[in-house]
């Protein structure tokens, strides 16, 4: 069962919408089909829950006569097919044009009709990934008007939208997480929602772990390759001049590196109680007596 099933599943199963959320989402519909002619509408569905839904509100919004049929169609693969059709009758045109009193362009555009035409575009071509592959909702819309509706929409409501074209139709689509739920939350699919937000949690919490992990793994490679070089250096330093003939000061810190090979240089200031900036300070001066001693050699 894909995610997309899940969250359009549940919405298909939730039953308070108001009569502006209806006609939005119908609208939506019936225009990403190409479903309204001249005089009538024949829209076709593949999904048949889908079909019942538009079916259903159609009948509480108009008292026109509504027909339904299901058919197979072998066109790419046997599916079946369902057509709901409104023929040319009286009122039909009336109907159409209270359907487009619900368009984004509209003078009674509000935050209902906003979510009934997200449902509908969700519910028509809305393909969501679960959480655990990646963050991504996908609209392939077979209408570039229709595509630049949706993706001004979700820009007007400050989402991380994005448009191209994918196989030959525009595609309107965002890859961010919280816009990902925000979405989520306003078709209606709050148990999907809920259980995103659990995985992406999880999911968070993962990589925070996995990159605290690197980093701690990082730090301690770095340590040890200081520890090294200034270990070669300290032994360099033994063998020219003997670690005796340096100040107390250095001597102390050559042989406390030489007693704690994977030590930090944090550990190592506390083990002699001074600051880590000091530490680095001795281990400077040791480095400007190891070049001094190489230079020596080389002009020799």
């Amino acid at each position: 069962m894909s995610y997309t099933y899940k969250v359009k599943n549940e919405i298909l199963h939730r039953c308070e919408l108001s009569e502006d959320e209806k006609y939005a989402e119908i609208r939506a519909i019936l225009l990403l089909k190409h479903a309204i002619n001249e005089n009538s509408i024949e829209l076709k569905l593949e999904n048949k829950e889908i079909a019942e839904r538009i079916y259903s509100m159609l009948r509480e919004l108009t008292k026109l006569k509504i027909f339904i049929k299901f058919s197979k169609s072998k066109k790419f693969g046997e599916h079946n097919t369902y057509v709901i059709n409104i023929p040319s009758q009286p009122g039909v045109k009336k109907f159409v044009d209270d359907l487009d009193k619900y368009s984004l362009h509209g003078d009674n555009t509000d935050e209902t009709i906003e979510k009934g035409f997200i449902r509908g575009m969700f519910l028509g071509c809305g393909y969501i990934k679960s959480p655990e592959k990646e963050y991504a909702l996908d609209f392939f819309v077979d209408s570039d008007e229709l595509a630049d509706d949706l993706y001004n929409l979700l820009i007007k409501m400050e989402k991380r939208a994005y448009k191209t074209i994918k196989r030959n139709k525009p595609l309107v689509y965002m890859r961010n997480a919280e816009d990902i739920m925000d979405i989520i939350v306003l078709i209606g699919s709050m148990k999907e929602f809920y259980n995103y937000e659990e995985t992406t949690m999880i999911k968070d919490l993962k990589n925070k772990t996995i990159r605290e992990m690197n980093w701690e793994v990082a730090n301690e490679t770095k340590t040890l390759d200081t520890a090294r070089k200034q270990i070669k250096m300290i032994n360099i330093i033994g063998n020219r001049m003997g670690l005796n003939n340096l100040s107390p000061v250095l001597e102390e810190i050559a042989f406390l590196r030489l007693e704690n090979p994977e030590a930090s240089l944090q550990e190592l200031a506390e083990i002699i109680g001074i600051s880590k900036s000091g530490i680095r300070n001795r281990f400077r001066r040791l480095e400007e007596i190891h070049n001094e001693l190489l230079e020596k050699e080389r002009e020799a």
